[in-house]
């Protein structure tokens, strides 16, 4: 599968567990991809904004009209974000593959 890496922004020093939830969303998020998207093509998008580090990993699989709530990998995203004060969100649409993405302040 064709994959891409995408930085913008001010790179700048962030705290160790900061860091470690932005990578683990990206390790979730590409495993997702090969294992059930169906995809030939995946992107990781890290933007380094004024207030927030937004990592985002998009692919050009088969979508589904449903996002997926819950599974274990997902539900440990979720809670890492809120924990450090940030969100992560799923969406996916048929036809339009999905996109996971984790804002947190940095």
């Amino acid at each position: 599968m064709t994959t891409s890496v995408a930085i913008s922004g001010e790179q700048r020093p962030l705290p160790d567990e900061t860091r470690e939830a932005l990578f683990r969303a990206a390790q979730e998020g590409l495993t997702n991809v090969r294992k059930h998207a169906q995809a030939t093509r995946a992107d990781v998008v890290l933007d380094y904004a004024d207030t927030a580090v937004r990592l985002a990993i998009r692919d050009d699989g088969a979508g589904s009209a449903s996002t997926p709530a819950s599974g274990f990998g997902l539900v440990g995203l979720r809670e890492r974000a809120e924990h450090l004060g940030g969100r992560l969100s799923v969406e996916s649409a048929p036809g339009a593959g999905y996109t996971l993405s984790m804002e947190v302040p940095g």
